[in-house]
């Protein structure tokens, strides 16, 4: 499997400093080289008929540790994966994570995720085109910040209003999704490999390789 680059792009020097410091994190996933994981929600239709609002029916999140020239610690590449509703196909956001204590400040000092209170966290820069078989530049696709959540198999996820994302059959095509207020915080719990298979075929295979049918 190849590196995700364009983590490279995204955190740039800040990573030789802040890779991997002891975080919450820790007890998601151990911070070492291949270690990953999986966590998943559906949400039902009882659910959904209860909170109108909420687009999103389906997010799955998959997470690795890789290793990247020139930075001692192993990088958190975090992808994850929506569906909404009336649509059949996955959108796909990449990025790499950093946990900081100042995790969800600006350089302006406001609050970079809204819906998250705290300073302390992981925040997630996402590429605006999550295609690791391409080198991109540094244009980046938004920010998220995820968090441990009340134990060590949930994982909390916090969106800002807006992310680029892509299709899996067209990755060349970045999509600006936005989110509403009932999509900006999900609560994931760990799962299985497999049901994050989907995601890690998708952000490490090449766009001509896909299976026939893989979205």
């Amino acid at each position: 499997m190849r590196a995700i680059l364009p983590v490279a792009c995204v955190c740039g020097a800040l990573l030789a400093a802040d890779a991997q410091a002891a975080s919450p994190l820790d007890d998601l996933i151990a911070p070492k080289t291949g270690a990953s994981a999986c966590f998943v929600r559906s949400y039902d239709e009882a659910h959904l008929r209860a909170h109108p609002k909420q687009g999103i029916t389906f997010i799955a999140a998959w997470m690795q540790y890789t290793e990247m020239p020139e930075v001692a610690e192993p990088i958190l590449n975090f992808s994850f994966a929506i569906k909404r509703r009336g649509e059949r196909d996955a959108l796909f956001s990449q990025g790499g994570c950093i946990w900081n204590a100042m995790a969800n400040r600006d350089t302006s000092d406001r609050r970079l995720i809204p819906a998250f209170n705290r300073d302390e966290g992981a925040v997630c820069n996402q590429s605006a085109r999550p295609d690791v078989f391409d080198v991109v530049s540094a244009e980046e696709g938004g920010a998220l910040i995820i968090d441990r959540g009340k134990d060590k198999d949930t994982l909390m996820m916090y969106l800002d209003d807006g992310l680029s994302m892509v299709k899996r059959a067209r990755r060349d095509d970045i999509l600006s999704i936005d989110f509403g207020p009932d999509d900006r915080v999900f609560m994931l719990r760990r799962a299985d490999a497999k049901a994050c298979a989907f995601i890690e075929e998708a952000v490490t295979t090449p766009e001509g390789d896909a299976p026939d049918g893989r979205r």
